[in-house]
């Protein structure tokens, strides 16, 4: 067989120069994603302009929102956080808990089964979860707190919950999965039992995928608009520390007023300074979660 090295440099610089063309489409699709990105923080920005002339500030910090007067946006600021804090803090033990039992207990047939019920339910859109918390959970906490009504800050919490759960769950479970499994073998051959292994060996190791997932749903919950419009009321005041309350959300406030504000300057620039806030919580967060991955990766 006739073989030379020349040969083989030449046919693999060639190879390298086939591939080119497709390496300048993949950078081509990145520079439409950044400019998409970069062009929707601009709109959102120029169109708000006229409400931070006139409020500054304390369009941020305001307390009271008077249509034709005043502009403020705290309370619907404090709604977000509450809420998809209160989805965080929900969904967390059951997501990680169910993760770690599909994951290490389940066997390879039923772990599959239940990953499609999981991306199914994951896939089901936010006014059906909506109508049922509207049919169902609005109810069910006005029953057991005994409270007057059941659209409150945390009837939306509890709601956001509901829907990340399939998500969360289902990429912890891959994250989980993803562990080498000589982790698992040399855990066990030191004599950890299995949950001893999942939660000291494969969990830590599998850390930065579980944020992401999180990162995720916490993204799906700042951004929830029609499910938690059905379920929160709207009452456009900061809740303080009763999550007992009516209250209102970014998204459910631009939901509310959107098309009202079509023909007012100044309300549908204020809409869009809420639009400009929501894009700059989420982009804080994304950032916040590269961080971590890049931190934790070291």
């Amino acid at each position: 067989m006739n073989f030379s090295f020349g040969n083989y440099l030449s046919s693999d610089c060639s190879a390298v120069r086939n591939w080119e063309p497709l390496g300048w489409v993949f950078a081509g699709m990145n520079f439409i994603f950044l400019t998409c990105t970069m062009g929707l923080a601009t709109f959102l920005l120029v169109e708000s302009i006229p409400v931070w002339r006139s409020e500054g500030l304390a369009f941020w910090l305001g307390e009271n929102w008077w249509v034709g007067e005043t502009f403020g946006a705290l309370p619907m600021i404090c709604g977000s956080f509450i809420v998809t804090g209160l989805a965080v803090l929900l969904v967390l033990p059951v997501a990680l808990s169910g993760a770690l039992f599909t994951s290490e207990y389940l066997t390879p047939p039923l772990r599959r089964r239940m990953k499609g019920i999981m991306e199914m339910l994951a896939g089901i859109p936010g006014i059906i979860y909506g109508l049922l918390g509207v049919s169902f959970l609005t109810a069910g906490v006005k029953d057991v707190f005994n409270l007057l009504d059941g659209n409150t800050l945390f009837t939306a919490g509890c709601l956001l919950a509901i829907m990340i759960l399939p998500t969360v769950l289902t990429l912890s479970e891959d994250a989980l999965r993803s562990v080498s499994s000589e982790f698992r073998e040399a855990a066990e051959g030191l004599g950890l039992t299995k949950l001893q292994t999942a939660w000291r060996v494969v969990l830590p190791q599998s850390l930065p995928g579980i944020v992401g997932a999180v990162l995720l749903g916490i993204g799906r919950a700042m951004g929830e608009t029609i499910a938690v419009m059905l379920v929160i009321g709207s009452l456009d005041r900061v809740p303080g520390f009763n999550i007992f309350v009516s209250g209102q959300t970014i998204p459910s406030k631009l939901g509310r007023e959107a098309a009202e504000a079509l023909g007012s300057a100044e309300h549908w620039s204020a809409l869009m300074g809420l639009g400009f806030t929501l894009f700059l919580m989420v982009a804080f967060i994304t950032i916040c979660g590269n961080y971590f991955k890049y931190w934790s990766g070291r």
